[in-house]
């Protein structure tokens, strides 16, 4: 009988997923909701193992978001039903490949208020991959604060 440093242990883990959308702000809500979502998806977030990035320029969402699925699956259902967010769009809904690392490791939900409505609208009209790669290439340029 083998001794348990004999053993082979075999962890299955579940690969990292990532989704990214943009959306509009709904017409009977004001731009000063974002705060409440904010402090919302960042305590949930926090504790959840999910971390992302929120642009809002005043009337248009992007945002991406990584995490588990099994955690993740059901937050999408949530963002994509929130009476807040309208026009919904999905840009990428992916697994993180296999060696392929978080893109916002550090931020439980980053967020910039983004001044000019160009960066989500140019952001939503390329195809997934292509949009979240301007995204990263401009996401350090903005105040994340």
């Amino acid at each position: 009988m083998a001794t348990e440093s004999q053993r082979e242990i075999t962890v299955a883990l579940r690969p990292l997923e990532r989704f990214f959308y943009c959306s509009a702000l709904a017409p009977q809500h004001q731009a000063t909701c974002v705060g409440a979502i904010l402090k919302t998806a960042r305590a949930f977030n926090a504790t959840h193992g999910i971390t992302g990035i929120l642009l809002f320029d005043g009337a248009r969402f992007v945002q991406c978001i990584e995490g588990d699925g099994d955690i993740l699956n059901p937050l999408i259902g949530r963002i994509l039903g929130d009476e807040r967010h309208c026009a919904s769009q999905i840009l990428l809904c992916e697994p993180l490949g296999q060696d392929e690392e978080r893109r916002y490791p550090g931020w439980s939900m980053g967020y910039c208020d983004v001044e000019s409505e160009d960066l989500i609208a140019s952001i939503a009209a390329l195809p997934g991959a292509q949009g979240l790669e301007m995204l990263r290439l401009r996401h350090h340029n903005l105040d994340l604060g």
